[in-house]
C-alpha cells in the first residue's frame, strides 16, 4: 500500500473513513449526528482545500456528515479516474496560514486496497484537522476563504470547504463594527468589491458550515441573525466567483478548543424592544428591514408579527396615535434621501392599516440622514459603510396620543 497520509497528524482518527456522526460514541469534532444529506452542489474531482477553525469563541474543529461523505466520495473517484488530488489544510485565525498539504494517491491493483488506501490518507487528514488550533489572535475568515480558494485552484475545478462561524474580527469585513450583521448582504458585497477584497473563488465549489454556531463567550446569534450571516457569506463567496455554493445546516455544538489566543466578542443586537407605549425605533434587521434601495420588507411575516403589538396598543383606545418617522443613510442626494424615507414610513403604516389599525390616527413623514442620532456612514474615501449605514435606517414609531 502507498504511503498514504504523511500530511498532517494531530487528533481525529477514522471519523472521515467510518462516516461517524459526532455524537457522544464518535469522533465528528462538534457537529451534531444524525447525518447532514448530500450537499446541494455537486463535488467535482479535483483539489479540495479545508479552511477550519480551531480558535476561540467557536466549536472545536470538525467536518459536517455531509462533508464527510463528500470527501470520501472525492477520493473514491479520484483512484477511479487514476487523478491526485491535493488536499490542503487552512488554519482560520487572526493571520490564516496553510497548515499543511498532501496529494492522495493509491497505486493498488483492487478496490479494496485502494479503500485501505484511502481510508489511512482520511485518517491522517482527520487527526490533523481536529487537532487544528488557532496561532493569531482574532479571526479573518475572509483572508482564510481567499486562502483556500488559492489553494484549491488548478487545472481541474476544486472545491473549498470553509468550517467556522463566520464572525470575522478582521478587517474589512469586522462584524465588531455594529449595524455591519444587519447589513444588506449586496452593499457589504460591494464594499468589498470596491477595496478589491472579495476572496478568489473562480470555478470552485463552495462549501459553508458552521455559520453563525458558537461558543461562549461568543453570545448565540438569533435565526434570523444567522440567516443574515449565511446570507452574507454565500454572498461573498458568489461575488468572489464561486461555481456553486452549498450551505450546511448541520448544527455545530460543544466549547471552544482551550489555551487558544483571544478572538474578541462580536456584539449581538437583541431585538427590537416592543414597547408600544413608548418609542421604538425599528432597526434595518431582518425582522423589519426593508429591500436596499426599495419600501419592500425583508421578510413581511416577520415584520407582521413585530408590528401587530403596535396595531393591538392603536385600537384599545380612540384616544391614541402613532406618529412613524423615517431616517436613512446618507446615500444619493438629500431629496431622494428624504423620499425613501417617506415611503418607508407609509410601508409600516400600511402594513399596521393591515394589521387592523385605523389609519387616520397614524402620521408619517420622512427626514433621510437629517436627525440627531444620526452616525457617520461616509468613509474617507467617499464610499458608504455598511455598518454604520444600516443604523441609519430606521422607521422610529412614537405614540403622540
Amino acid at each position: 500500500m502507498n504511503r498514504a497520509g504523511g500530511l498532517l497528524a494531530v487528533v481525529l482518527a477514522g471519523a472521515l473513513v467510518a462516516g461517524c456522526s459526532s455524537d457522544e460514541g464518535g469522533a465528528g469534532g462538534g457537529f451534531a449526528g444524525g447525518g447532514g444529506g448530500a450537499l446541494s452542489c455537486p463535488v467535482p474531482v479535483g483539489p479540495m482545500a479545508f479552511a477550519v477553525s480551531g480558535r476561540a469563541n467557536s466549536p472545536e474543529p470538525g467536518l459536517p456528515q455531509a462533508v464527510q461523505d463528500a470527501t470520501v466520495s472525492t477520493l473514491t473517484r479520484a483512484v477511479d479516474e487514476d487523478y491526485q488530488p491535493r488536499i490542503t489544510l487552512i488554519n482560520v485565525d487572526g493571520r490564516p496560514v496553510s497548515a499543511g498539504s498532501d496529494t492522495f494517491s493509491s497505486d493498488a491493483g483492487n478496490g479494496i486496497a485502494a479503500e485501505d488506501d484511502r481510508n489511512a490518507f482520511l485518517n491522517g487528514f482527520g487527526e490533523a484537522l481536529t487537532g487544528l488550533r488557532a496561532q493569531t489572535p482574532e479571526v479573518d475568515v475572509l483572508g482564510a476563504l481567499d486562502l483556500a480558494g488559492r489553494s484549491a485552484g488548478g487545472n481541474r475545478p476544486g472545491t473549498v470547504v470553509l468550517v467556522d462561524s463566520g464572525l470575522s474580527t478582521v478587517a474589512p469585513l469586522d462584524f465588531r463594527q455594529r449595524g455591519l450583521l444587519d447589513a444588506p448582504p449586496a452593499e457589504t458585497v460591494e464594499a468589498l468589491r470596491a477595496n478589491n477584497a472579495l476572496p478568489g473563488l473562480q470555478g470552485v465549489t463552495v462549501v459553508l458550515a458552521g455559520l453563525g454556531d458558537v461558543a461562549e463567550p461568543q453570545p448565540a446569534l438569533s435565526p434570523a441573525q444567522r440567516s443574515s450571516l449565511v446570507a452574507l457569506w454565500t454572498a461573498v463567496a458568489e461575488a468572489g466567483g464561486a461555481s456553486c455554493v452549498a450551505v450546511v445546516d448541520e448544527p455545530r455544538g460543544g466549547d471552544a478548543p482551550s489555551d487558544v489566543p483571544p478572538v474578541s466578542v462580536v456584539d449581538v443586537p437583541p431585538p427590537p424592544t416592543i414597547t408600544p407605549g413608548q418609542t421604538t425605533t425599528l432597526p434595518d434587521d431582518n425582522s423589519v428591514g426593508f429591500q436596499p434601495d426599495t419600501a419592500e420588507f425583508r421578510d413581511r411575516n416577520a415584520a407582521r408579527a413585530v408590528m401587530t403589538p403596535f396595531a393591538q396598543f392603536l385600537t384599545a383606545s380612540p384616544s391614541r396615535r402613532l406618529a412613524l418617522t423615517g431616517t436613512s443613510a446618507r446615500a444619493g442626494t438629500p431629496q431622494g434621501q428624504v423620499d425613501l424615507s417617506t415611503r418607508r414610513a407609509e410601508a409600516v403604516k400600511a402594513l399596521l392599516v393591515e394589521l387592523g389599525a385605523p389609519g387616520d390616527r397614524i402620521s408619517t413623514r420622512g427626514v433621510g440622514s437629517q436627525f440627531p442620532g444620526y452616525v457617520d456612514d461616509v468613509g474617507p474615501d467617499g464610499r458608504q459603510l455598511p455598518g454604520p449605514a444600516s443604523q441609519n435606517r430606521t422607521v422610529i414609531v412614537e405614540p403622540t396620543g
